[in-house]
């Protein structure tokens, strides 16, 4: 039985439901929770969690005095495993890197900070890391050069789709390259005809004022058509209705200090929780009726290079989808004109390609587009094929890895 190790699992937001969701109500898409639901279910995998010295997530490893709560770790697995609805006993505790064999699968999720590449360092096993999170800063690229990955996984081939990733990353490994899963609760309710004849355009702007960030792009906004949507209401008038949220409008809170006191900090957190917006707007509708309400949908990619979740949750309900003609999509087989609507970026192009398909004319045409996008991201990106091909690819990888090594 193959065994797949993931580094603190009952810490990390893409997997579980961890302690920062629950007790401080923080919002959290579990975007790979399908992948650890297939290895618990599968008789050829045993899932293994390798808690670390820090593995308490409620306390950072360099947090002094504060360290000994550390010793906690174990309960906050079982905790958080049970609160996820997960058989503790379905989960192998591992407790130090000599556990790890040399034909183990290690997977470390870069949201996990700096302390778990350090410890992913001391591993001689195959390691996978996963880029869904990417937000592209120097210290990152020395982080994974330390770790020495022997390949990465993401929704994006980021050498390929990120400019900024391309100047500062500098770690050449293979990479897997999965589409984001739908939920179940996106489906095709509502027949094309009787949907509205313009476009759904939603999603978070974010900013990222960091300076590798800046220096590549110019502007801190990391959804630029997601905002030009947002600040444009009378050019999109008639063919987009908007339904974003401006992330730095909706959280306006207490602001972190660098150097503060930890106690400080989570306070400052908690009342941010408690206190602050939290995009009201963004989570006041049903987003499955909303995108079958429409006929087409927009969910602005990243700047970075990485589309949203969204824009494959619109096309399980039939929306036809409108993006940039990217490697981010045509490496997961959809088409331009097949699958999904191209336009160039710009607001023009995008006022322009929406007044095209919104023509008597080109209903027809709009629909086909619409219920081919739909076919092929119910066909081929539901999470049980996913999450198969994933680890198939990564036991080929970790086997002729073992060959040369």
């Amino acid at each position: 039985m193959q065994r797949i190790i993931f580094i603190n699992l009952h810490t990390s937001w893409m997997l579980v439901r961890n302690s920062q969701v629950i007790y401080f109500r923080t919002s959290a898409a579990l975007k790979h929770r399908y992948i650890l639901d297939y290895l618990l279910d599968s008789d050829k995998y045993e899932v293994c969690n390798y808690i670390t010295e820090h593995g308490f997530s409620l306390v950072p490893n360099d947090g002094g005095a504060l360290n000994k709560f550390h010793c906690l770790r174990f309960w906050e697995n079982k905790n958080i495993l049970k609160k996820n609805g997960i058989d503790p006993k379905k989960v192998t505790i591992l407790t130090k890197a000599s556990d790890i064999r040399l034909d183990d699968i290690v997977i470390l999720y870069n949201i996990m900070g700096k302390s778990n590449y350090e410890v992913a360092g001391d591993i001689k096993a195959f390691k996978a890391l996963s880029m869904l999170h990417f937000h592209g800063r120097k210290t990152e690229n020395a982080c994974m050069e330390k770790a020495d990955f022997q390949c990465y996984f993401n929704e994006v081939d980021l050498s390929k789709s990120s400019e900024l990733f391309r100047k500062y990353y500098h770690v050449e490994r293979p990479w897997v390259v999965i589409p984001f899963v739908f939920a179940e609760r996106f489906k095709n309710m509502k027949p094309f005809k009787e949907r509205q004849n313009k476009c759904f355009s939603t999603g978070t702007i974010t900013y990222k004022e960091h300076e590798e960030f800046v220096s590549v792009y110019g502007d801190p906004c990391d959804q630029p058509a997601r905002k030009f949507v947002k600040d444009c209401p009378d050019f999109f008038k008639d063919t987009v209705d908007c339904y974003s949220s401006d992330y730095l409008e909706d959280n306006v809170g207490k602001k972190y200090v660098d150097g503060e006191n930890y106690f400080v900090r989570m306070y400052k957190k908690f009342y941010n929780l408690t206190h602050v917006g939290q995009q009201k707007r963004y989570f006041s509708f049903n987003m499955v009726e909303k995108f079958n309400d429409y006929k087409m949908h927009l969910l602005g990619e990243e700047i970075l290079g990485v589309p949203g979740i969204g824009y494959v949750e619109g096309m399980a309900c039939g929306s036809a989808y409108i993006g940039l003609d990217s490697p981010m999509y045509r490496d997961l087989g959809l088409i331009p004109g097949i699958h999904y609507i191209a336009y160039d970026g710009t607001k023009e192009s995008l006022r322009k390609t929406i007044e095209f398909w919104q023509k008597s004319e080109n209903q027809d045409e709009l629909e086909k587009i619409a219920k081919r996008g739909c076919e092929f991201v119910r066909m081929n990106f539901c999470g049980e094929k996913v999450a198969k091909e994933l680890m198939a690819t990564l036991v080929s990888q970790k086997n002729n890895w073992l060959k040369e090594n």
